[in-house]
């Protein structure tokens, strides 16, 4: 027997994911259009700009205003983060 983890899906199948995935919300578009809304880590008092990190920890790859627009623009929706604080 192989150490490691084992698959509950069964042999040949995709193994289970170790880490909670990124919550999407869908945006409307005409409210992405008509409202100047706050959204990414540009935005938030908790965003070092210089070092491009977050101050409390947490990864802002995901929610950068870039990324969030590319995936808005890709599939309608963006992983707003759910500690986001605007001064």
């Amino acid at each position: 027997m192989k150490p490691g983890i084992v698959n509950p899906k069964g042999p040949g199948k995709s193994k289970p994911r170790l880490h909670a995935s990124i919550k999407k919300d869908t945006v409307n578009p005409s409210d992405y259009l008509k409202y100047d809304t706050r959204f990414s880590c540009e935005d938030c008092s908790h965003f070092d700009s210089e070092k491009v990190l977050c101050t409390i920890g947490y990864n802002p790859i995901h929610h950068l205003k870039a990324t969030q627009t590319r995936q808005y623009e890709l599939a309608g929706n963006m992983a707003f983060c759910r500690f986001l604080e605007i001064d």
